[in-house]
Order: C-alpha cells, then structure tokens, then sequence
C-alpha cells in the first residue's frame, strides 16, 4: 500500500514538473514559427514593393501600400489568419482555427540619404505582437484563475533596403 501511495505521489510530481517544460517547449516552437512568419512576409513584400523608376537611379523606394498588402497576404497564408482591420501602419489579425490569439503588427517606414553613395536607403521595422494561448491543462487553469498569468509573444523584424550596383 505503501508502495502504491509513493508511485501516485512520484507520478503527480512529475507532471507537475513536466508539464510547464513542455509549455516552454511550444513556447519556443510559436516564437519560432511567428518570426519565419515574418521574415516570410517582409520578403515576399520587399520584393514586390520596390519601385522599379527609383531603381534606374539606385533608390530604394518603397510603396507603403504595396508593401501593407503583400505583407498581409503573406502573413495571412503563413500563420492561416485573417486581416480584421488596419488603421495607418497597424493591422489585425485573428486565427481562423483557433490556434493563436489576436496579432497586432505594426509596421514603421522610413527613409534616409546614403552620404557615402548619396543613394536613398529605405527601412521597415516590423512589430508583431499576440498573447499566447496556453496549451497544456494546469497552465490553462492558471490562466483562468487569474489574470497575470499571460505570456507575449513578440516578432520583430527591421529590413534596410539598399540598391548596390
């Protein structure tokens, strides 16, 4: 009987400690999927934003609009979420299976002369940002027990558009 008692003790200590290990493990694994997300789709826009007039001079110029669009779609296809609104350089973006919670991305433009070339330099930080949706049952249980308990999730991502010749 002994016996018995110090195997169920054994096996509830060890969920207990296996299971936040397991929630760091995923994670470690949305962190990863949410910043290929984004270089994905800072790529993608990247290369269909540039403005092909500006290149002949060796500018890198970038159509805000193009880029807003084609990073959206990329993101959306990547991550199987959904555009809910966008307000200037801020968009939103809610999963459609249920997988993740609401992202908010946040892109910021900005240019600047090159004075060794005196050539125009674009740049783009991108911010994405998203609570994470616990997975496992003990931290789920925390989380509805008390509201300090969340984690963010952050991707961030800053490109600098050149044109070497």
């Amino acid at each position: 009987m002994k016996n018995i008692a110090i195997g169920l003790l054994v096996v509830i200590l060890i969920s207990i400690l296996i299971e936040p290990m397991t929630e760091m493990a995923n994670v470690f694994r949305e962190k990863i999927i949410v910043s290929t997300a984004l270089f994905n789709a800072c790529r993608a826009a990247k290369d269909r934003s540039l403005e092909y007039e500006m290149l002949r001079g060796l500018d890198a110029k970038i159509d805000e609009d193009k880029f807003k669009h084609y990073f959206a779609d990329a993101f959306e296809d990547t991550l199987n979420v959904t555009r809910q609104s966008g307000v200037d350089n801020a968009m939103t973006f809610t999963s459609n299976d249920g997988k993740y919670n609401t992202f908010t991305v946040t892109l910021a433009f900005s240019e600047r002369k090159d004075f060794e070339s005196n050539q125009l330099v674009s740049e783009v930080a991108v911010k994405a940002e998203s609570l994470y949706k616990f997975k496992t049952k003990y931290l789920k249980l925390a989380e509805k027990a008390s509201k300090d308990v969340d984690y963010q999730i952050i991707g961030e991502r800053k490109l600098i558009l050149s044109v070497k010749h």
